[in-house]
């Protein structure tokens, strides 16, 4: 054999052959994982049945006088229960079955998708989230009732409703406000309702001579007739500056805020005041001094303002005029 076919040759059989795919490997791949299937199918019948099993029993739960008993009258809570008890029935039947069939490890994965994906959704909502959770919580210990009137920070008005999301007021000039939850949650709450007697004040400018306490008197029995001025407790005029000849007076008074305005009431009691100053001391009070305040006013304005409200609430409403506040 000559040199040139022996390296022909050697040439030829260092060349390996074209390998072919082995098509009966991926059917035997694909038959052993249809077996494994079909053999697992009881199990996985079984473990969905189990999941609807634990989501029904979790709605019958949902559904017992339990709950209502819990939540009272407030809607709000009964819901939150009774969705937080069907979840967690349905979440507790999903986790035994995947058990039931030896799937710990997607258990695990499910859990951990769970927490970064709840992790996520908090940072993109967390304001959503704030105001919901401040609305369970205000729901709980009912900070005041329907229709009180309030001051939450600088916004004051009636309280309409309370929703998931944000309390309702209808303001005194009869705009209708929505302060979120997380606001009145944090927030200082002056409560105008709870305490039917109010006091009024203001500052008058007396001359400072030996008839001073004769004037002060003399104010003092002029704001207690005005109409609306309570008896009990008293009026008091103090003396709280002096200089130049003049003093400071400073003049206070109570009113029932069920029957009387305040600011109708300041306001006669104020001319009342003014007039007493003018007048001579044995003289009669004038009829400008017993100004009527118009008792029945502040209701028929309250009550408009309820009706304005209540036509533009449209929402649930989350207070329970029946329950204890805090």
């Amino acid at each position: 054999m000559t040199g040139a076919a022996a390296a022909s040759i050697l040439a030829t059989a260092a060349v390996p052959a074209a390998a072919s795919f082995d098509w009966s490997a991926v059917r035997g791949r694909l038959l052993a994982e249809l077996y494994r299937f079909v053999a697992a199918a009881p199990l996985l019948l079984l473990a969905l049945l189990l999941t609807l099993a634990a989501w029904w029993f979790g709605g019958w739960l949902a559904r017992r006088a339990l709950i209502d008993r819990l939540a009272g009258a407030n809607p709000f809570l009964k819901n939150l229960l009774a969705t937080t008890l069907r979840g967690g029935c349905a979440l507790l039947g999903l986790a035994v079955g995947l058990q039931l069939m030896n799937a710990t490890a997607i258990v695990g994965a499910l859990l951990g998708t769970a927490g970064v994906v709840g992790i996520a959704l908090g940072f993109a909502f967390k304001d959503i989230i704030e105001n919901y959770i401040a609305g369970v919580l205000l729901s709980l210990r009912q900070p005041f009732r329907p229709h009180d009137h309030v001051r939450i920070a600088e916004h004051e008005g009636l309280v309409m409703a309370m929703t998931a999301r944000a309390t309702v007021l209808m303001t005194l000039d009869g705009n209708q406000l929505r302060v979120p939850n997380a606001i009145v949650f944090k927030s200082v709450i002056l409560n105008f309702s709870q305490n039917p007697s109010r006091r009024f004040e203001f500052d008058l400018s007396a001359p400072f001579d030996g008839a001073l306490e004769a004037t002060q008197a003399r104010i003092r029995r002029r704001v207690e007739a005005v109409d609306g001025v309570l008896r009990e407790p008293d009026a008091e005029v103090l003396l709280v500056s002096s200089g130049d000849g003049k003093a400071g007076v400073r003049v206070r008074g109570w009113i029932d805020q069920r029957r009387s305005d305040i600011d109708q009431v300041r306001s006669a009691a104020l001319r009342a005041a003014t007039a007493a100053l003018q007048a001579d001391a044995a003289a009669p009070a004038p009829a400008a001094a017993a100004a009527s305040a118009r008792p029945g006013a502040p209701e028929r304005t309250r009550q408009h303002l309820l009706r304005a409200g209540e036509a533009g609430a449209g929402s649930r409403d989350l207070l329970d005029p029946a329950a204890p506040m805090e």
